[in-house]
């Protein structure tokens, strides 16, 4: 792969080692109240039970501090019920421990209903499991980012899945430091090795669409298939004349480092890539098979020749999509891991990617 070329999607897929299971804590909602009736914003109140801040792996030296997070999904009869941003669930935030809390819910604003069912859990998640960055600037001409937990893949999977985080909004997934082996004994050019990722990093979870990069561009022109892959972007257009070693000065990254006030936006290296787009699994083919591979990537044989949407086929299990065919994908050094550049090995932390309630979900104060 060269430099300043495109490497082609490997057809790679895995599974995550699952941690070791542990009793989810309860939660009960009391009371569900909104606070004038002239406001869209909802109180509830809720108790949890049985929060354990740490725990003992089977590793016997190894101590996890857990974190813990309260959902709540909120139903009118069968439809869901959206709160301004157009979530269907409502993630409250950190559960500092065991008692009793008050969330505030924003549903949207024409929402007015006499009754309505309401599903809380808690869960023991992922702290900064995903990045996510707001791509329409604020009156300081800024972008505003934050962290957000995970409960499982699946539940951020069909949180994420959506147009909303296809163009407005820019989701990326950590992936954790360590000592990972990528390659393939059957494939010359990128041999089986092993790599030492030294900081945890970011990746999108989905190749950058025509939406996401005329938000940052100012482009209107890229806005005619918003969630189709951007695939027409040059070096020049991702990193200025930057040379793989060097921070980008202009182009997409580089605005995106200004606009949000982080410095490490980037393409990843090939390294960073295939560790993400494999996520555990050391065979040659997503899926374990060609035919399986069908199910999580685009190919010329069921995309008509055409480029598809993000987001249409199954996620890796890390939650990322479209790693595989449909477009070529940009990665900072060389396909062919004898000349991989040791140096752009993963450092930057940001590379670029129980009781339920039913009554009434508004009523007056």
């Amino acid at each position: 792969m060269k430099a300043n070329g495109r490497k082609k999607a490997l057809a790679l897929v895995g599974a995550i080692a699952a941690a070791t299971a542990l009793a989810a804590p309860s939660v009960e909602i009391s009371n569900v109240q909104q606070q004038y009736p002239w406001t869209n914003t909802v109180d509830i109140t809720y108790t949890v039970q049985g929060v354990s801040k740490t725990h003992q792996t089977n590793r016997l030296d190894h101590i996890v501090n857990d974190t813990y997070f309260a959902t709540f999904e909120a139903k009118n009869g069968n439809t869901a019920i959206q709160d301004v941003d157009g979530n269907t669930v409502f993630t409250n935030g950190l559960v500092q421990g065991n008692g009793t809390f008050t969330a505030q819910w924003h549903p949207k604003t024409d929402l007015q209903l006499t009754g309505c069912t309401m599903t809380p859990s808690v869960f023991r998640g992922e702290e900064n499991a995903y990045l996510v960055v707001n791509l329409e600037t604020n009156a300081q001409g800024k972008m505003e980012w934050w962290y957000e937990p995970m409960s499982t893949q699946d539940a951020s999977n069909k949180r994420y899945n959506t147009d909303l985080y296809k163009t407005k909004y820019m989701v990326f997934r950590r992936i954790a430091a360590g000592k990972y082996t990528i390659g393939h004994p059957n494939d010359s050019l990128n041999t089986r090795h092993e790599v030492n990722v030294s900081n945890d990093y970011y990746i999108a979870i989905f190749p950058i669409t025509f939406g996401q990069w005329a938000r940052i561009m100012d482009d209107d022109t890229a806005r005619i298939t918003p969630t189709h892959p951007y695939g027409r972007g040059s070096w020049i257009e991702y990193r200025g004349g930057a040379s793989a070693g060097a921070m980008p000065t202009t182009g997409i990254f580089a605005t995106m480092n200004a606009k949000t006030g982080l410095t490490g936006f980037d393409l990843p290296t090939e390294s960073m890539w295939e560790i993400a787009a494999r996520a555990g699994d050391p065979g040659l083919y997503i899926g374990g098979s060609v035919s399986a591979s069908l199910a999580y990537g685009w190919f010329t044989n069921n995309n008509g020749g055409k480029m598809m949407p993000v987001g249409q086929k199954l996620p890796n299990a890390y939650g990322l999509y479209d790693f595989a065919g449909n477009i070529w994908e940009r990665t900072l050094d060389h396909f062919d891991d004898s000349k991989d550049l040791a140096v752009l090995q993963p450092e930057a932390l940001i590379p670029i990617t129980s009781g339920n309630y039913n009554g009434s979900c508004l009523k007056s104060g």
